[in-house]
């Protein structure tokens, strides 16, 4: 019994650091200067060129450029403890990122959220608006795209070892706007 209860204990502490893990892959993140933030890049994007950096952010637009190049202006926000950027209203400005070779930009729309390593190249003058801007530019070598996720503004309630049960949770069959209902 306990011999099993043990077994059972284990196989849950596995799967649950499993659900854990970064979802970029180790190799990827090596090659990463982790001094380098997109706030001192931000600064001198010149100073920087040819380190590898990591950042990420928001899709602002696509392009696939007659190059066969595919440019991506995205707007950073900080990364999280997984390097999945973190939602919000801070931002430390804008970047573009280079892509060699061809990415649906229907799937790379506005509004979604990437992840990017490479390495930094020279700036691109630009605008956002009428405004002019200097973008840092990377040469990508490594981009997650991370999955939309739906969310609402009803609360989620814990109820047990990992199992949440809220609204992005309901059955099919419907829900009451204060919890669960069924007919």
């Amino acid at each position: 019994m306990v011999k099993t209860l043990s077994s059972m204990l284990l196989v849950i502490s596995l799967i649950a650091v499993a659900g854990c893990a970064r979802e970029i892959p180790q190799n990827i993140i090596s090659n990463v200067d982790t001094a380098i933030t997109f706030s001192m890049l931000i600064k001198d994007p010149s100073g920087y060129k040819g380190k590898t950096v990591m950042t990420g952010g928001e899709v602002i637009s696509s392009v696939n450029e007659s190059s066969g190049t595919t440019s991506l202006e995205i707007m950073e926000l900080p990364l999280e403890s997984d390097y999945k950027p973190e939602k919000g209203d801070r931002s430390s400005g804008r970047f573009i990122a280079v892509y060699r070779g061809y990415l649906e930009t229907h799937i790379f729309r506005p509004g979604r959220f990437v992840t990017v390593v490479g390495v930094v190249e020279a700036p691109q003058k630009g605008t956002i608006g009428s405004m002019p801007y200097v973008f840092p530019v990377i040469d990508t070598t490594y981009i997650k795209l991370w999955p939309i996720v739906h969310r609402s503004n009803l609360p989620a309630y814990s109820i047990g070892l990992g199992f949440d049960y809220g609204p992005d949770l309901f059955p099919p069959w419907g829900y009451y706007p204060y919890g669960p209902f069924w007919y």
